[in-house]
């Protein structure tokens, strides 16, 4: 089987999702009590991060999970209502030539996936048709229909991406054809996902990932 492995951020959708996320909660009325908690409980480890106290990543998987604790007292149909109504408008602004790629990987019988460490609800908003068949996003945990912010909140990050597939194709008991299939990111953080297959993408690349694309003459979208 060949496989067609798809980063969101920066990739599929040009822009970074979370910011997206942070002006739609500064923005809508209804949300405005969210944003200001995000703002508080968050603010310190943000200033943390600026002062090289705090590593990135740690900070990037904080801002999720300060992001998505600010919705306490909200039930899941709430919560995935408002992460639809995002993923409607982001729908639109897809990168148009990658999502006919994808589209085209789909009927050449590539199984589609889709990797990243946005909120699930939003990658499933904004994937409704049948081209993808497997999304991993960050999970975001219920209890009794209610947000659970008790039970630790793990982002999807980078160095997840391949032990993940791997896992799932072993649990899928299918055998990849890697050489060649297809992997697409703009981030030198995915290199290991990208390694994966033998027809690595860098979409509007990063300067790292640039750097090792044009060395290994992989395929360049910009």
């Amino acid at each position: 089987m060949k496989v067609a492995l798809f980063d969101f951020d920066g990739t599929l959708y040009p822009e970074e999702t979370f910011d997206i996320l942070i002006e739609k909660i500064k923005g809508h009325p209804e949300y405005k009590s969210i944003y200001k908690k995000f703002i508080r409980n968050f603010a310190p480890i943000y200033i943390g991060y600026k002062m090289k106290l705090v590593p990135k990543i740690r900070m990037q998987n904080k801002a999720l999970e300060k992001y998505i604790q600010a919705f306490k007292g909200k039930d899941q149909q709430e919560i995935e209502a408002f992460f639809h109504e995002v993923a409607d408008g982001m729908a639109e602004d897809l990168r148009p030539d990658l999502v006919g790629r994808l589209r085209s990987l789909k009927e050449e019988d590539y199984y589609i996936v889709l990797i990243s460490g946005a909120f699930m609800p939003l990658l499933e908003g904004v994937f409704k048709s049948g081209h993808v068949d497997y999304i991993f996003g960050s999970v975001i945990h219920y209890d009794n229909g209610m947000l659970d912010i008790k039970k630790r909140f793990n982002r999807l990050h980078s160095d997840m991406k391949v032990e993940i597939l791997m896992d799932h194709f072993k649990s899928c008991k299918v055998k990849v054809d890697w050489k060649n299939s297809v992997a697409f990111s703009d981030s030198y953080s995915d290199l290991k996902m990208l390694e994966l297959v033998g027809n690595p993408v860098a979409v509007e690349p990063d300067e790292k990932l640039l750097k090792i694309a044009t060395e290994k003459n992989w395929q360049i979208y910009s």
